[in-house]
């Protein structure tokens, strides 16, 4: 993303001025994305670098780490569909409250 997008595009997309909007679109796009941590964390510090906003890489950063819409089929397979979508719809929501956390104590 950084390589194909402007520092422009990226802020005006998951930037501060975003709103939640951007939070709601960076946590689709981290509960969907299969990332380890320690290329996830550099990639979201270059993201600030290049105008995303905290809140917005909080809930990034959360879901992500949390919610696992592409690994869904194995923890079915081991925990239930019941105590799955349970766990990644409240993974899923908590991230909203990290993001408003992070924004705050950044702000």
């Amino acid at each position: 993303m950084l390589a194909f997008l402007e520092p422009e595009t990226i802020s005006s997309f998951i930037g501060e001025k975003s709103g939640y909007l951007g939070v709601l679109l960076t946590s689709i796009l981290g509960a969907i994305t299969l990332i380890p941590g320690f290329v996830a964390f550099p990639m979201a510090a270059l993201l600030l670098q290049n105008g995303a906003g905290y809140r917005q890489i909080g809930a990034f950063i959360s879901t992500l780490m949390m919610v696992g819409v592409i690994t869904i089929p194995v923890e079915i397979r081991y925990f239930g569909k019941k105590l799955t979508f349970y766990r990644n719809g409240l993974a899923f929501l908590f991230s909203f409250l990290v993001a408003l956390v992070i924004g705050g104590v950044m702000s």
